[in-house]
């Protein structure tokens, strides 16, 4: 198996772990969430169109469905979709991440 299979396979793996008991999109949205509670380590370096920003938090927004990124940057906060932002974060967080997009492509 190529490299980059296997890592999708892993990925396949994860996605199944985090949904493997929710009915719908929006459990699964809500079991990514939770799964970024528990395994995601904030706050973390993220960049927004080439700003630096300090990732505090994920989480699902308002209305909205998708998960969303509690971000600081001098001093002000904004929330950002998730799918929005590059991170440079621990190993655990970027498998998360890449979890959640590939899950979200597939929607």
């Amino acid at each position: 198996m190529t490299p980059a299979r296997q890592a999708d396979a892993e990925l396949d793996a994860l996605i199944e772990e985090i949904t493997v008991d929710c009915n719908d999109e929006d459990e699964q949205l809500t079991g990514f969430e939770a799964a970024f509670d528990e395994d995601g380590s904030f706050p973390c370096a993220g960049t927004v169109i080439g700003e630096q920003v300090e990732v505090l938090h994920v989480g699902q927004g308002d209305g909205r469905r998708d998960l969303i990124a509690a971000c600081r940057r001098n001093g002000r906060r904004y929330e950002i979709a998730l799918l929005d932002l590059d991170l440079d974060a621990d190993p655990a967080t970027s498998r998360l991440i890449a979890a959640y997009r590939r899950w979200a492509g597939a929607r």
